[in-house]
């Protein structure tokens, strides 16, 4: 598939969101006539930190920040039981369900159609929507941890849900950039790499792929050093040979990690997941403010 370029950087980090925003409500809403809503929100979610995630402080303040009245959060156990029930307007959704909720909704916006994943819910009049607000949130991260530049090559760890949204980010800001995947899951990778016109390889045979040098932009979608515990095993890729000086690390996770530590030690440009979840809940109180009755 070939890809148009769809950048979003501005002058701030802020104005990357708001443009971020601007797009994935574009997604949804682009040529509704529908007035939209004022009744108060009433957010549900499901997924195994659902009933957290509805009480996060970066989701209140978006929600706060778009002028979006919060009647009350609603977590469920499964798609089943929150699609039946009616009292909702948006709907998080965390794992386990990004990657199968999408065959329980007839509708869904073009990038969560083309990465598989669905992060958010809309109920709109017309009905429930599914959208990928990560693909837009992780562009506008991966764009101003780059500050404008170009990146002569992207490593994405992992082939969860996570890795399409980025690697889809990755394809709208930087079509013609080398995409490079490695995952213990060489059948999720192979399929990723499809996707995105990508290449894949195994743990241990990303750097005979990637030949000399390091990747400009290294990119950690897995969940190893998102808690203390996830890192007490061993990490399945030999990190620091990955990094690089004056190179770019992003990592999902929210919490300062052992990877954020290395990469920072050796001279990288270092970038959390909390400007992404940042952009991610501005999406989701933008979606609630302009949802259609």
């Amino acid at each position: 598939m070939s890809d148009i370029q769809a950048t979003l950087l501005g002058d701030t980090g802020s104005a990357t969101i708001r443009a971020a925003v601007e797009r994935c409500v574009d997604e949804v809403h682009g040529g509704s006539t529908g007035s939209p809503s004022t009744d108060p929100a009433v957010i549900a979610g499901i997924g195994t930190t659902a009933a957290h995630a509805l009480k996060g402080r970066l989701l209140l303040d978006a929600l706060a920040d778009y002028g979006v009245e919060l009647d009350r959060t609603l977590p469920f156990d499964n798609p089943e039981a929150l699609l039946a029930n009616p009292a909702w307007t948006l709907a998080l959704v965390l794992s386990p369900w990004k990657q199968s909720v999408a065959t329980y909704l007839a509708m869904s916006t073009p990038s969560a159609v083309r990465t598989g994943v669905v992060d958010t819910i809309v109920r709109e009049s017309r009905g429930e929507v599914g959208v990928n607000t990560n693909s837009w949130a992780s562009q506008a991260a991966m764009e101003t941890l780059m500050g404008g530049r170009t990146p002569s090559s992207i490593l994405i760890l992992g082939s969860g849900g996570s890795s399409n949204s980025v690697a889809l980010a990755c394809r709208r800001a930087w079509p013609g950039v080398r995409l490079i995947g490695s995952a213990r899951n060489l059948d999720a990778a192979a399929v990723w790499a499809q996707r995105f016109d990508a290449e894949f390889a195994a743990p241990a045979d990303v750097f005979a792929l990637l030949g000399p040098g390091t990747p400009s932009l290294l990119v950690n979608t897995t969940t190893w050093g998102e808690t203390d515990a996830s890192e007490e095993s061993p990490f399945v890729f030999d990190f620091s040979a990955l990094v690089s000086p004056g190179n770019q690390f992003f990592d999902l996770n929210n919490r300062v990690s052992a990877l954020q530590s290395t990469a920072l030690s050796a001279g990288m440009n270092v970038m959390s997941g909390t400007f992404m979840q940042r952009a991610t809940n501005a999406c989701r109180a933008a979606l609630s403010k302009a949802r259609t009755q």
